[in-house]
Order: structure tokens, then sequence, then C-alpha cells
């Protein structure tokens, strides 16, 4: 609560104290501000606006980041003032927000952004001086690099980067290209090209290949691919730097490929565990181990390659146990190894931080002792941790803020890029101001750690400002300024519609049942997440919906067609859960009391059918939900002149990352997107395949044979993955048609339908058995699912559907719903 923070805002003093302590660990690259906002406003606003605004560098007495929105009263124009080229893009977003109720967000080509400025600009009512109340403000999860940026060139590069800035993120984990590194170094200790190269994995699958979970998989990987993206990186950070932002480059963890026993056969390796249901093939990695002198040296040379390479701005990233453990528990082992890690980096490098993840310590192998025993091996002011996860899971508050080191309040909130309405906004818009706040707190900064990027753009928004925020956000009224900037209108249905996904799902964390059932391998055994309250975001979704068609919101702009096509997609999502059900509890009745329920089983899979190819078509109505834009930019990622079978291997990359996640679907849909195109031809086969499996089964009396099932499933993802073929990289169709179209047929009136009868309702009798109903106690939808079951005869109000009209009764306050004739 603001009580809570004011009260506990007593102890700012010594916070900052620490912060200035800690300020010193190493110097943030200069940049030069005033070229770097008037680059991004040029980019973002167009070339016109960049001589519109006063740009001037100032400081903050205490050190911190500090930005100031004013006004020039005699030349009627904005100033921005700020400390670096961050604070000064900060300026400009809330300048942008508050002042025109205008957005910048993620989307293709632009389309994320709402920026009807008023002409000329107005001026501020008043100065706004802000100090971000954190030094550091950082970006990326490791896996974020492979999940979202792995085919982007640098006009997208530079596109996050001006992202990054307006947000307020300083501390950048800048990943791409490091193969480059990799590659010499590992020559140049006298490895073979073939023992590196059977080492990378695909383009795809990086990440892991590089914190020692996997290898090979996905490639190989082309030469002339691996110096594309070495260069790219070299423009991601210059323009970083440009920003005064720091770039976090990828350091030695101690991963190496089997030919390092050839080249050095005393070297202390271990063998690590398989990982993500990969056999040895493909995991169970070296890892050179910490306490091994070899370790030191060969690190430092990595770190002198890597810094000959792209430069340093001495923060590195090392994670040695994500998702392993040790291969001892012993206390002093566990410093001397994570000692080492530092030492290799400060070889090369004196003024280096250690920057890990706190992810390792969600394991149960580390106890207090053991993560106390391990920190302790770096000194306190040469490392920082990012809490992965502080919004669900902190650790720093069960380990006394990491035992005396730095660590960052990290916003992880999605895993693998699973599509979803969700995120727990008060928790973001409290949860960083209360840590550091707390008793004892060593927090240092705030971070964004999804593991992908480009969706839940109300999330990322709002957890950009807590980076300046001294103070928690009354997220009901920061909503309503939400929705105007958002579309750029003044509309009572889009605040209506934005407080009522805040209740029925910006209120929770992410859980895996969050993930739709229909981008999940199909089986009899799927649950999902009945937190959310799929009536309330049905009703949002009409509500935006009525808005555009009787122009009562801006439809007009990008984001409003984002939100109309995302949150459609989600009510379809949620409403297939109830045909889902239907069919099982149908398929049921034939195995447990051999009821012939074959002609409702039909019916209901037709009705599935549909609803996943009318999904594909309200997805591919817009830009941002394009399979095509996935696979295009894949290929596209290859150099120029390389032959088609590097095409072809980066398409594979890019098909099998987002399904099977491996060669026996190992971690199969935990990358699931659910795109135009990957929907109607992945998820709708294999849903085709389910329900005539289970459905010839039921026709010819036998039991489903659930294993042949499961391996004609295999076959048909195995050959999706392989397949070569383009999809759309162009919306087809208007998204106020199609969601019109869509919004007709599973909202039907039920006037149409049925008879109401009042004051009555049929005890027992439920469709859904028992005393269940429906996920959606929406009428129109109830009629959608009444209208598709033959035997449902009707539903009440409490959203019961009703299989017969025996034993019907009094029952106040209910209405009866029942078929006409």
């Amino acid at each position: 609560s603001a009580a809570q923070i004011k009260m506990l805002g007593l102890q700012c003093c010594l916070i900052l104290t620490f912060f200035s302590t800690f300020s010193e660990a190493f110097p943030a690259p200069k940049g030069d501000p005033i070229p770097a906002i008037e680059g991004l406003v040029s980019r973002i606003l167009g070339e016109s606006y960049v001589t519109k605004f006063q740009y001037e560098v100032i400081q903050d007495a205490s050190g911190s980041d500090v930005f100031e929105i004013d006004s020039d009263g005699q030349k009627g124009t904005p100033v921005l003032r700020g400390n670096n080229g961050v604070s000064l893009a900060s300026a400009l977003n809330f300048y942008l927000k508050y002042d025109c109720n205008c957005s910048v967000s993620w989307g293709r080509a632009g389309t994320g952004d709402q920026l009807r400025l008023p002409e000329p600009l107005p001026l501020p009512a008043s100065k706004l001086r802000t100090v971000s109340p954190v030094k550091y403000r950082y970006y990326q999860n490791v896996c974020t690099v492979s999940y979202s940026m792995v085919w982007w060139d640098f006009a997208r590069w530079q596109r996050e980067i001006d992202w990054m800035a307006m947000n307020g993120l300083n501390l950048i984990l800048s990943f791409t290209g490091q193969e480059y590194v990799w590659q010499k170094f590992y020559t140049s200790l006298g490895l073979t090209d073939v023992e590196i190269k059977d080492y990378f994995s695909g383009s795809a699958f990086l990440a892991w290949q590089r914190m020692g979970n996997m290898k090979r998989w996905g490639g190989p990987l082309d030469d002339g691919w691996i110096d594309l993206q070495a260069e790219l990186q070299k423009n991601i950070t210059a323009s970083i730097r440009q920003f005064g932002m720091t770039n976090v480059l990828p350091g030695f963890a101690g991963h190496v490929p089997a030919g390092i026993k050839r080249v050095y056969p005393n070297a202390n390796l271990t063998k690590t565990a398989d990982w993500g249901n990969f056999n040895s093939t493909y995991s169970g990695d070296y890892l050179l181990e910490p306490t091994d002198p070899l370790f030191t040296q060969l690190g430092t040379k990595y770190y002198q390659v890597l810094i000959g390479e792209f430069g340093t701005d001495h923060v590195f990233n090392a994670d040695t146990y994500n998702e392993m453990n040790p291969s001892s528990a012993d206390l002093t082992f566990l410093a001397d190894t994570n000692s080492a890690i530092y030492k290799a980096m400060a070889g090369a490098d004196k003024d280096a931080v250690f920057l890990m993840q706190g992810w390792l310590f969600h394991s149960g192998f580390w106890t207090n002792e053991r993560i106390k025993a391990f920190l302790s091996g770096v000194p306190n002011d040469k490392m920082i941790i990012l809490d992965l996860n502080s919004e669900v899971s902190p650790i720093w508050s069960s380990t006394e803020s990491y035992f005396g080191k730095p660590f960052v309040w990290c916003l992880l909130h999605n895993f693998g890029g699973t599509r979803g309405i969700y995120g727990n906004l008060t928790t973001i818009a409290t949860g960083p101001l209360l840590a550091l706040h707390a008793s004892g707190s060593t927090m240092v900064g705030t971070g964004m750690t999804p593991e992908a990027i480009e969706h839940n753009p109300v999330v990322y928004d709002l957890m950009g400002e807590m980076s300046w925020r001294q103070e928690p956000v009354n997220v009901p009224s920061w909503l309503q300024g939400y929705a105007r900037r958002r579309y750029g209108s003044q509309s009572s249905l889009a605040q209506q519609s934005w407080q009522e996904l805040r209740e029925a799902a910006y209120i929770y964390h992410f859980s895996w049942l969050i993930k739709s059932i229909v981008d999940r391998g199909p089986d009899f055994s799927m649950g999902s997440d009945l937190r959310f309250n799929a009536t309330m975001i049905a009703k949002a979704w009409q509500g935006l919906l009525l808005g555009a068609l009787t122009k009562q919101i801006n439809e007009t702009v990008g984001p409003f067609r984002y939100d109309l096509v995302d949150i459609g997609r989600q009510v379809l999502c949620n409403l297939f859960v109830d045909l889902y059900t239907m069919f099982s509890l149908s398929y049921m009745k034939y195995e447990e009391h051999k009821i012939n329920s074959s002609n409702e089983m039909q019916a209901i899979a037709h009705a599935m059918s549909d609803l996943i190819l009318d999904a594909d078509k309200l997805l591919a109505s817009d830009t941002n939900f394009l399979l095509g834009h996935w696979i295009a930019d894949a290929r596209n990622s290859a150099p120029k002149s390389s032959p088609a079978n590097v095409s072809n291997n980066l398409e594979f990359n890019a098909r099998n990352q987002i399904t099977m996640w491996g060669p026996h679907q190992n971690i199969e849909d935990y990358a699931s997107k659910e795109w135009a195109g990957q929907v109607k031809d992945y998820y709708g086969s294999r849903w085709s395949l389910f329900t005539s499996k289970v459905y010839g089964a039921v026709v010819s009396g036998e039991a489903f044979d659930k294993q042949a099932y499961e391996n004609d499933r295999f076959a048909l993802e195995a050959k999706w993955s392989y397949t070569i073929k383009s999809y759309p990289t162009e919306p087809e169709g208007d998204s106020i048609a199609v969601a019109d179209a869509i919004y007709s047929k599973y909202y039907p009136p039920y006037s149409h339908y049925y008879n109401i009868t009042l004051d009555r309702d049929i005890s027992g009798n439920n469709v859904f058995g028992g005393t269940n109903g429906p996920w959606t106690r929406d009428l129109s939808q109830l009629v959608f699912l009444c209208n598709t079951n033959p035997t449902c005869v009707g539903f009440n109000s409490n959203g019961l559907l009703k299989n017969s009209t025996s034993d019907m009764q009094s029952a106040p306050g209910v209405a009866l719903f029942l078929k006409k004739n």
C-alpha cells in the first residue's frame, strides 16, 4: 500500500548511500546525449519534429538519473532535459504520454504506435522533474534473443533500442553474434572446425547451447550467418552505448566442446546431466570445473578475444549452473567456483562486474547455506544478481537480500513466448518499491526479463514507468489514461473494457495452464487456468468491438486493431475449452457406459474445427500475428550469397522451435505461438487428427488407440517441422469486419432460438455433469454451446447447460432458456 511505501521510505538515505558506493563499481558509457535523442526523435516522430523540441543536459546532485519536462515560453517549444540519452528519451516518452496522449509500443512497422500528435505541440502545464529511484534498469532474459530476436536485422534492433531508451532501460543484455568470438577462441586453442561446429546448435537454439544445456540440435551453424551476426552485434553495441546504456556481454561460464579433452587431456571436466528430455546426442555437455586453474587461464583468454571484437562496458553475464547443479555441495568448493568465474573476467578487465541470473537458486539443491557460500566468492561491489522472477517467486526476500549482494527486482512474466492475456498489474505497480524500501534491501535496479517479448504491451508499459516512479501507481486510474493514450481518443467503452480486462485477467501471474489448449498437443488430460474470468474477457471484447462499430473508439489506429485481434483470439481460445470439455464428456459416455455418442461428437468436433479456422482468419487480419513473418525473417537472415540449404535450415529452426522444440517433442509446445498459418495448418491439423481418431473409435465400437494416435501425431508434427513453405506476410481482411462476423457467429441472440421461463429451473441433468457448467457464463456464448451440442435442450441463467427437461421445478430468481421447437 501507499502507506507502507511512505513508512518504509524513511530508509531512502541508507539506500542512496548503498547506491553511491556501488555506482563506483563500473563507469557507464558516456555516449553523446543530444545526437542520441535527436536521432530517436527523427526515427520515432519524423525528421521534422527534431527542431520542435529543445534538449538540455542536466545532472542531479545525488548522481542519479534524472529527467525534466519543461517549456520555453518565449520560443513556444517543449523542453526535454536529462543527464544522458536514456533520461532524455524517457522525458520524451513521458511527454508523449501525459502531454500529448500518445503511445509508443511494440508493433511491426510502427503498428504499435499511436502518434496523432497535436499541432502545434502542447506546452507542459508545469515543469516535471523525475529522479529514478534505482541505479539500473535491466533488460532481457538470456532466452529472449532466441525466442524473439534471433532473426532481427539492425533496423529492428534500432527500433528496440529506441524503445529501451524511452522506457528508461540502461543495462542491456547484448548476446548477439557471440558465436564468432567462440569460434575464434576455440580455434586459437587448437580445436578443429569440425569439433566446434559439432558443438554449436542451430540458430534458434543458441540460448540453451550457450548455457550448456544442449548442443548440436538444429545445426550446422553457417559460417556466413555467424559473420553477419557478429557485424550486427557491433552495430547493436554501438547504438546502445550512444544512449549511455551499458552492454552486458556474454561471459565464460565453463561449458566447452568435447574437443577440449583432446587439447587438454588433463583438464578437470564434468559431464553434465541430460537436459530437457534430450538424450546424450544433443545434451550432456562438458563443464570445465572452475576450480581447475585452467578455467581462469582459458576464461581470461576468452574475454580478451571478446573485448577485442566488441569492446567492454565492464559487465559480463555468466550462468554456469542454469537448470543444473554443481558437482559438489562442499561450501568451500562453491565459494571457490564463483570466485574463479569472476577472476577470469577480472583477468581481462580490471573493472569487470559479474552479472548472474538468480534462476539457479530455484533448484532444491540451493539451500541458504550453499547460496551464501557460493556468493561469498565474489566481492559485493563486483557482482549483480538478477532476481529473475521477483513478481511471483522472489529469492531476495528469503536470502537476506542475497546476503549483501546487489540485486535487481525483475519482471519475468513470460515463458517461451506463450500467448495469453495475463500479468499482475498491481504487483508491478507496488512490488519494486516495496522491495527497494524493505529493511536491509540491497536492491539496485528494476528489470524486465521475459523469455519472449511482443505480447501484453500493457504489462511492459507500466513496468517501464516503475523505473522512474517514487510512489505506487493506482492501477484502475492509470488504465483509464492508458486506454486513451493507446487509442488516441477518450472513450468510456474503451476504459470500461480495460477495467474488465484488469479484473478478469490482469490480476494473475503466469501459470502453465494459461497456455491455450488450442496450441497444446491434444489428449484427454488437458486443463486450463479457470481463475481467469472468461465471461468478463468476452464482455471486454464486445465493448471494444461495439466501440469500433459505433465510432466511439478510434478504430483506425494500429494499437486498437492489435488489441481487438489479440483479445478476440483469447475469447475464442477460452470458448474452445468448453467445446473440448463437451467433446471429452461425450466420449466418456461411450467409454464408460457404452453409449453411442458419435452424432454428438461429430457435431462438437465440427464446431472445434470451425473455431480454429475462425481464429486463424482473425489473426490473419493483423500483421503482428502472421507466421509468415517468423519464417520469412528466418530465411532472410541468411547471407545473400549462401546456398538454399542454409535458408532451409534456418526455416527448419524457426518451425521446430515453435512446435516440437527438439527431435522427439522434447519440449513440445513450450514456445507455441498463436499465429495465422500455424493455428490453421499445425494446431488445426493436430486437433482434426485427434477428434477423427476418437470419433472413428466410437463409430467402429472400438477403444481409442492412444499409441497409434500419438505415432500419427508425431509424424504430422515432424513433417510440418521439415516442410519448406512460405506463408503470407501481408494481412488479409479487415480486422473489424472479421471480428464482427465472428461475433455474430459465436454470440447468437438467444431470443431467436430459445423461449425464456422465469423462476424455473431443471434439477440436475447437466451437460457438463454433476453441478458443473462451462467456463463461460455469457448468455450468447451459452446459446452457441447449446446449439452445437445435439443433446442440449437449454440452459439456465446460472450458466448450466441442460440435457433433459425432466424434473423442472420452481427456482426464484433463475431464468430457464429452452430450445424452441
